[in-house]
């Protein structure tokens, strides 16, 4: 059998079959006219050395099965512990990558040291988008929800402070005026991102009037309140998918400075005893003279550790006096952090 027959039965190249020979596996007979000549011996081993090697046995390994020094069972037990600590290797890869694409990161060795981590977070607390951000960010779907929650509610009310200040029968212009009052009302307390929850569960619910910060790529992308009037148009605007005009955007090199400041704060969850929070804020400064202040904003999962580490490598200013950046960086929490600092 000749090589170019040989390729043709076994469907892999001549190169292979001549590293083949190379690793002593078959010793092909040369004819008068000095071409190769394959034996049916060889023909079988190399079916054989093509199904070992698509089991992603090594060249070492199928010499060795094939010269009876080494239990093909026995093999295939070593190989499947390789491979299963192959998959898992290429498991990890593919979640870094899903990751970067997904969160938008700038390429920092660093952010691969995070312990990444989930949670469950119940109310007003989940996070809307992938991106690492402070605050989180005013989507469409979030949008939709908070409007319900507030427009449900002051249809009741209104419907029922109409129908006990006039009992009689209710006209299809009466509906249709408290429809009207009712989101007349709900675009004011949109206004202020009132929240109904707090009245009865007293929680602090959003109480950053929907700004966000988001750290990406190559940028930061946050909205800032400006009015009660501004944050009605960007409320709607990202309901119509239009909100891109009251987002602001700046490269991490047009940056002038990042300073966080450490606050010591109080709150009550329901109960007449506050509980005492170390807490930071955010200044923003910018090359072209704008600044950004973001009053306490929350951070979920593990968002404080990215954004303490892209801080760190990519702002060039970042001004802490109180030497907290490590303490988002390793994921500690600020009350812990402080205590060991004053300890």
């Amino acid at each position: 059998m000749k090589t170019h027959e040989l390729e043709k039965e076994l469907g892999i190249s001549k190169h292979t079959i001549f590293y083949y020979e190379k690793e002593g596996i078959v010793t092909p007979q040369r004819d008068a006219n000095g071409y190769r000549s394959y034996s049916q011996d060889d023909l079988q081993k190399l079916i054989m050395v093509k199904f070992l090697r698509n089991l992603n046995i090594s060249i070492d390994d199928v010499k060795a099965i094939l010269n009876n020094e080494l239990d093909f069972k026995e093999c295939l037990k070593i190989n499947q512990i390789h491979l299963e600590k192959q998959i898992k290797s290429l498991e990890e890869v593919q979640e870094n990558i899903e990751m970067y694409v997904r969160k938008d990161l700038p390429m920092l060795p660093a952010l691969q040291q995070i312990q990444r981590e989930t949670k469950n977070y119940k109310l007003g607390y989940q996070k809307t988008t992938d991106t690492v951000s402070l605050g989180r960010r005013l989507t469409k779907k979030l949008a939709i929800k908070k409007l319900l929650y507030k427009f449900i509610p002051t249809l009741l009310i209104v419907a029922l402070i109409t129908y006990v200040s006039e009992p009689s029968k209710t006209t299809v212009q009466e509906i249709i005026f408290v429809i009207f009052l009712s989101l007349l009302i709900t675009t004011g307390f949109i206004a202020a991102d009132f929240q109904f929850s707090q009245l009865w569960l007293r929680l602090p619910l959003d109480q950053t009037r929907n700004q966000s910060v988001e750290f990406l790529n190559d940028r930061i992308r946050y909205y800032q309140f400006k009015g009660f009037i501004s944050n009605v148009k960007y409320f709607y605007a990202v309901l119509l998918g239009k909100e891109a005009k009251f987002m602001k955007e700046y490269k991490y090199e047009d940056i002038q400075s990042v300073e966080l400041l450490l606050k010591h704060r109080y709150e009550n969850y329901g109960t007449p005893i506050a509980k005492d929070w170390y807490v930071l804020d955010y200044r923003f400064e910018f090359k072209d003279g704008n600044h950004f202040y973001f009053y306490w904003p929350f951070t979920i999962d593990d968002d404080a550790r990215f954004i303490g580490t892209i801080l760190d490598e990519k702002v060039e200013n970042v001004i802490d006096k109180d030497h907290v950046i490590d303490a988002l960086k390793n994921g500690i929490h600020l009350n812990d952090y402080m205590k060991k600092t004053e300890d």
